[in-house]
């Protein structure tokens, strides 16, 4: 009697690391976590793993790069802890690595300004400019890009908030600006959160970009 063969596993297999929920919002609070972002790519490849799981590939393909240019800069941010590695795919003999952003929103930790201003020209400082900087140039492009588009600021404000404003206010005033604000970003991380799972339901979302700023011009009272 002739025993039958074991057969052999063609099928992909897809292996989950253990499941951890992604968080509302980060604070960057490590000097390093600013250094990685300094650069203007990494930024974009933050935003692409914000919504979905994806490969270095897929992210290369969807901001027009080759997957060469784009390893170091993923594994940087991994290493930080700005995203995480969220699964593993076996594709005819590779392994495809899925990386997810540890957080739908991030934001910067006030005592990193207070460490770059003591380090003033030092490395925290360098760092904390060069992504200041990023974050900024990033928003100037898009909104050349909207203004070239929607033939001007008029286009926009039918969408969009464009605003420039000098504030005088005393130290409380301040405060409770500074308070608004939080509880307005706390808000829209709700938001965020709700547009994603309602997606399937009612079709594709546009998407928004909030560049916020609220700091003192005068250094001495």
């Amino acid at each position: 009697m002739r025993q039958g063969r074991t057969p052999t596993k063609t099928r992909a297999e897809t292996k989950k690391k253990p499941a951890r929920k992604q968080a509302a919002s980060l604070t960057l609070s490590d000097i390093h976590q600013v250094k990685a972002l300094a650069d203007p790519l990494r930024i974009r490849i933050l935003e692409e793993l914000v919504t979905e799981e994806r490969t270095t590939k897929q992210v290369a393909e969807r901001l027009g790069e080759k997957p060469t240019k784009l390893y170091h800069h993923v594994e940087a941010l991994e290493k930080v802890g700005l995203i995480r590695l969220a699964r593993t795919h076996q594709k005819r003999g590779t392994i495809e690595k899925y990386y997810m952003a540890v957080a739908r929103q991030f934001k910067a930790d006030a005592r990193i300004f207070s460490a770059a201003d003591a380090d003033s020209g030092g490395t925290e400082g360098d760092a904390l400019q060069a992504m200041v900087s990023s974050v900024w140039e990033r928003t100037a492009e898009e909104l050349r890009g909207l203004i070239a588009q929607k033939g001007g600021r008029e286009g926009i404000e039918k969408e969009g908030v464009i605003s420039y404003l000098e504030i005088r206010a005393g130290e409380k005033h301040a405060h409770q600006i500074q308070a608004r604000l939080n509880r307005l970003l706390k808000s829209l991380e709700g938001t965020r959160k709700t547009t994603k799972k309602g997606t399937k339901k009612s079709g594709a979302k546009k998407r928004y970009r909030l560049t916020l700023a609220f700091y003192p011009l005068d250094t001495e009272a």
